[in-house]
């Protein structure tokens, strides 16, 4: 279990790294439209692509961390906090498009991105040191041999 945390963790950080680079190609691609002064007529498929990832890969990936960890017996803490800045993660991201002159909330998006990746790949480091978790054994008599 402690090696499928592992797993999950650093394939949530390159989700987000995917994220960062789908939205980068995206404005990019946007620039000369701007510049021609016209809008394309729908949205690029690379946001597009972003927002599937941010809105449904990751959570359920993070989802499926907490989980794992709970099944392992270590690494909760981490997933935990990892499901928080997902979700603060998401709530930006609507504040940042649904409110009136809230696009600045977009920096602040991008901002805790970082704090997902650190989040995700600091509790796959944690878990590869966290102590093995060892039932506690009863203690039963045994016949003699």
């Amino acid at each position: 279990m402690r090696t499928a945390y592992k797993v999950v963790a650093h394939i949530i950080a390159a989700a987000v790294v995917v994220q960062a680079a789908l939205i980068a190609w995206s404005m990019f691609g946007l620039i000369p439209y701007l510049e021609a002064g016209t809008v394309p007529a729908e949205p690029p498929w690379t946001a597009m692509m972003h927002g599937t990832i941010g809105m449904m890969v990751i959570p359920l990936l993070v989802l499926a961390l907490v989980v794992i960890a709970l099944l392992a017996h270590a690494g909760l803490k981490w997933a935990l906090w990892l499901l928080l800045a997902v979700a603060v993660q998401i709530t930006l991201a609507f504040v940042a498009f649904m409110v009136d002159g809230a696009s600045w909330v977009g920096a602040l998006h991008g901002a805790n991105a970082f704090g997902i990746i650190a989040l995700a790949e600091v509790g796959a480091r944690a878990i590869a040191h966290a102590p093995v978790h060892v039932p506690h054994s009863r203690k039963v008599m045994r016949p003699a041999t």
